[in-house]
């Protein structure tokens, strides 16, 4: 996953997810796959292929685009029980 740290970035994100949802979901009903082992191998086999080679655009520029993180990080993560239920795990980060 790429993070997204600009409102355009997380614009260009939501639309190929939206995509891809809305894509996806009617070529596996057009083509009647209903069962998960048939909808793993069209998508491997003939929707992913055709997906990247409709939208896949070369880099502008060779190289990584990798930033290597300078600082430390910190993780820190808390369960709690609320009336005997359990409450969603927090897992978060803290930079130095």
């Amino acid at each position: 996953m790429i993070p997204a740290y600009s409102p355009e970035a997380r614009g260009r994100s939501e639309r190929a997810f939206e995509t891809h949802q809305d894509r996806l979901v009617k070529e596996l009903a057009f083509h009647g796959i209903t069962d998960m082992n048939a909808a793993n191998r069209y998508l491997t086999k003939v929707y992913l292929p055709t997906f990247n080679a409709e939208f896949m655009q070369s880099p502008l520029e060779d190289g990584s685009a990798f930033v290597p993180w300078k600082g430390t990080i910190l993780m820190t993560s808390s369960a709690n029980k609320m009336n005997g239920r359990s409450a969603p795990t927090t897992v978060s980060a803290l930079r130095e």
